[in-house]
């Protein structure tokens, strides 16, 4: 073998092994989105914790302790796998943040995250951030990146849905039955 086919076959080896290493063993990455919602934190909060219990979306609670809520979410279509059935734990801090880690799931290796609110100076409006990391799993050549990518769009979805509960139970504020005392 010349050097110079020895130096192209180290360079293909050298490429091609970046397409082979499983995905797990590939750096995962938290994905960040935010939207600003018109409404205040606590109308905000109330949208988030009235997702729990979605049918559209899946997902069930199945506890809450006046802390802590035990989420269960039934995804379907999910890139590779199809179906996934995942169990979350969501942390309350009233009307600043809801933290969440996934406690198990039938494909998923780990999930966490937070939605962190920031009320405006006037406090009309509210900054809605969502942080979420997933290590689906995949071990797949791009694995990262389908896991990623699908994260991003969820996490905007999710986003664009929570503003428009919010502003719309701003907007129509519960008919409360109590009287003036």
């Amino acid at each position: 073998m010349t050097a110079k086919t020895f130096i192209h076959t180290l360079i293909a080896l050298t490429l091609s092994q970046s397409f082979f290493v499983p995905a797990e063993a590939k750096e995962h990455k938290a994905v960040g989105s935010n939207i600003v919602i018109n409404a205040p934190p606590e109308v905000v909060f109330e949208a988030i914790r009235k997702q729990r219990n979605s049918e559209e979306a899946h997902r069930k609670q199945v506890s809450f302790d006046g802390k802590t809520a035990i989420i269960e979410e039934k995804m379907e279509n999910v890139p590779v796998y199809g179906k996934v059935d995942c169990t979350f734990e969501e942390t309350e801090f009233p009307y600043k943040r809801i933290d969440y880690k996934m406690l198990k799931s039938t494909k998923f290796k780990e999930s966490f995250g937070s939605w962190i609110l920031t009320p405006s100076s006037d406090g009309k409006s509210t900054t809605l951030e969502f942080d979420s990391y997933t290590n689906s799993g995949l071990m797949i050549p791009f694995g990262g990146q389908i896991t990623e990518m699908e994260s991003k769009n969820t996490g905007k979805k999710r986003l664009q849905h929570i503003k428009e509960v919010s502003e719309s139970m701003a907007k129509n504020p519960p008919k409360t039955t109590a009287k003036p005392g």
